[in-house]
């Protein structure tokens, strides 16, 4: 599978535009930092941050009380305060997870169990909802990723982790025949009219959890969860793409704890990583999957090589 043609340095210029300041005002340091203790990381359970630097607006999932299920929030940065997070207006009524942000922030994709005709019962797909005016449009389903019909086996063959990269191709995890081994997918034809497997991104997962991961705009930086090489938790790892395409996924060791860690996001100037980790800290709220923020200065991401070729792997 080619990656698409990487985006242009003045494409480039215009997304990271007013946004050097963002790390500052977050107050990100080297080493992490748990987000907005009591508020955003509240001690219920929080999961894949995506992050609107020109926005300055954070969106993730938190565990609903006494559910094995999600619901997605969003809260402001404005005047050195975060707001109280608020669910997002279409959100709270069914399963709603891993949301992601695409680099201009104004398309949202997420997977959910919020019900189809056609699709089997409570099967996970993916959506997408889109600002309008400000605010978020009714998702809509991403028919071409989410392949459920009914007759299928009802678990399986569901989507998780959407990513969009900045030329709009989607990006997804999914456990498809024989149902087990779980690999990545991306959106193929117009209007993500079907997926097929991508075939040159490392996997550091343990082929039996969902491997979320972060691709940077240009489609040159990856940061993925997988499976520790030292116990059995999940750690963070990287890869860059050059000239022969895909480097081997390593840790991010500084990083990396024997508590888990996943779900990076890094900030569209390079300059912030956000991470969960469920590590136990003496802040109050911190211990059960929070948001932690990270200044990248210092660590090999996002990768400074650039392909010389412009139409990707």
């Amino acid at each position: 599978m080619r990656f698409p043609k990487p985006i242009t340095p003045l494409f480039l210029v215009l997304l990271l535009c007013g946004t050097s300041a963002a790390a500052d005002a977050l107050k990100v340091s080297a080493e992490p930092r748990l987000l907005a203790p009591g508020s955003i990381s509240s001690g219920f359970g929080e999961y894949s941050p995506t992050w609107d630097n020109e926005r300055q607006q954070l969106i993730f999932m938190r565990r609903t009380p006494g559910l094995f299920d999600y619901t997605l929030y969003e809260s402001s940065f404005k005047d050195g305060r975060w707001s109280t997070p608020e669910v997002l207006p279409f959100s709270g009524e069914y399963r709603d997870a891993a949301p992601f942000l695409s680099p201009d922030g104004n398309r949202l994709v997420f997977d959910s169990r919020r019900p189809t005709e056609g699709l089997a019962n409570r099967s996970i797909n993916i959506w997408m909802s889109t600002r309008s005016g400000g605010d978020w449009t009714e998702p809509e389903l991403v028919e071409g990723a989410s392949i459920n019909a009914a007759g299928e086996p009802a678990t399986g063959v569901d989507e998780f982790g959407p990513v969009l990269d900045a030329s709009g191709q989607l990006y997804f995890y999914s456990f498809r025949e024989p149902y087990r081994g779980g690999e990545h997918f991306v959106s193929t034809g117009p209007n993500y009219a079907g997926a097929t497997p991508v075939q040159d991104v490392p996997d550091p997962s343990s082929k039996t959890f969902v491997s979320y991961f972060y691709l940077s705009p240009e489609a040159t930086t990856l940061v993925m969860e997988g499976a520790s090489t030292t116990g059995s938790d999940t750690d963070l790892f990287y890869a860059c793409r050059n000239d022969d395409g895909w480097t081997k996924a390593m840790p991010l060791e500084t990083l990396n704890t024997t508590a888990g860690e996943g779900a990076p996001y890094l900030s569209s100037d390079g300059e912030i990583l956000f991470f969960v980790s469920d590590r136990q800290t003496d802040t109050p709220g911190a211990g059960d999957a929070d948001i932690y923020v990270v200044s990248t200065k210092g660590l090999p991401i996002p990768c400074k090589d650039r392909p010389s070729e412009q139409g990707g792997l």
